[in-house]
């Protein structure tokens, strides 16, 4: 006769007795606005245990570790200054005085480059800075401009990165990022120049180049892309080109193109780009052959006039958050502005009126935590009211 052993008690109760496993029960709740203030209102146990600012660097770290935050809304150029649009349903809507920004000088010198991990990149020409800011917890860094990139009528592209360290769930989410700055000079002596930051250094590098006939009618678009250990930005002109920056060794180089378009990460990894005709996105990938030979394939076309409320003869104004494979689309006719998700199709209008906008739009996507802060007497309960 055979006795069978006792297994200890590992029921679901007994597992939320144990703080240390209710945080990592906890640390997998879908990172959406409302998630953790639902969770708060369980008890005061899970209460106090989801306030723990140890715990929230924990839960956004591991969120963004896996790429999963959501796009909670929008930062646009307004005739004011910087201005947050709201785009996710209620309860999960984030209430845009939350991300307001005290802004040095005139506000209309000041413009948002870049979108990018829960960070946001923006130059403001006088007095001459850059402000990298994490909305969610508040952190900012201000900086000088290098001085090859002072003294620009606002002529700036560029991208930041938060660091590798910094996006471990084992070391929270401190404040280390890189940026990376460039810019086209045209003209007899046409070049291309890069300057990076880094937090772990402090400092600015010295200034990157590369010179080439090819850059002397071109001008970069806004959005950048980042594919592999590359940063990449279409360049468009009399022809078209595509000015590539490599991370690892930190130079630059000019690759011909008779695309125009904006660059992404192609399915199945590589180079990607999609380009819009009228009412037509093509969305291409860059293929190289035994010779090392690059040609650019069609892989899908979208016919977005079946996709949205559009009419023959619409004006566009178009750009691509490469980040999140998503086209924004606006109408200068007053439609509105549409998202389009290159790979799922989904799209959604935005609430912002595009004669309200002087420049950009920058899609921001975060684990929102700041309704869980411990100030918070009643936490969440603004957000799930909101």
């Amino acid at each position: 006769m055979t006795t069978r052993r006792r297994r200890p008690n590992s029921s679901p109760a007994a597992a939320l007795d144990d703080d240390d496993l209710l945080a990592e029960i906890l640390l997998r709740l879908p990172p959406n606005p409302s998630s953790l203030p639902r969770a708060s209102l369980t008890c005061r146990r899970w209460r106090g245990l989801l306030r723990d600012p140890r715990f929230l660097r924990r839960f956004r770290a591991h969120h963004r570790s896996r790429g999963t935050p959501p796009v909670i809304g929008f930062f646009t150029e307004v005739y004011s200054g910087i201005s947050f649009v709201p785009t996710l349903d209620p309860p999960d809507r984030v209430p845009p005085e939350r991300f307001r920004l005290h802004i040095t000088g005139s506000a209309d010198n000041c413009r948002i480059v870049c979108c990018r991990d829960g960070l946001a990149l923006l130059v403001n020409v006088r007095p001459g800075q850059v402000l990298v800011w994490d909305p969610v917890t508040g952190d900012q860094r201000r900086l000088p401009l290098p001085l090859a990139f002072r003294n620009m009528d606002k002529i700036y592209n560029g991208m930041v990165l938060r660091s590798a360290a910094s996006a471990a769930v084992g070391d929270g989410d401190r404040f280390q990022f890189q940026i990376v700055l460039v810019r086209c000079i045209k003209g007899r002596h046409a070049r291309a120049i890069a300057c990076v930051y880094s937090s772990d250094t402090g400092a600015w590098g010295d200034i990157i180049q590369i010179s080439t006939p090819l850059l002397r009618t071109l001008s970069m678009v806004k959005s950048g892309a980042l594919v592999g250990r590359s940063l990449y930005w279409s360049l468009y002109g009399n022809s078209t080109a595509i000015l590539e920056f490599d991370l690892d060794r930190e130079n630059l180089a000019v690759l011909p193109s008779h695309l125009a378009g904006w660059i992404m990460s192609a399915e199945g990894g590589g180079l990607g780009l999609v380009s819009v005709l009228d009412h037509r996105a093509e969305v291409w990938k860059r293929e190289t052959d035994s010779y090392g030979v690059a040609t650019w394939l069609l892989t899908k076309t979208i016919f977005l006039d079946k996709l949205l409320p559009l009419s023959t003869g619409d004006r566009w104004i178009i750009d691509f958050a490469e980040e999140h494979n998503m086209l924004i689309l606006g109408t200068i006719d007053g439609i509105g502005i549409f998202t389009v998700h290159i790979g799922t199709m989904q799209w959604k209008k935005l609430p912002v009126n595009l004669q309200k906008i002087s420049g950009g739009i920058q899609p921001f996507s975060s684990v929102y935590t700041a309704e869980m802060g411990v100030s918070a007497e009643h936490a969440g309960a603004e957000l799930l009211h909101n």
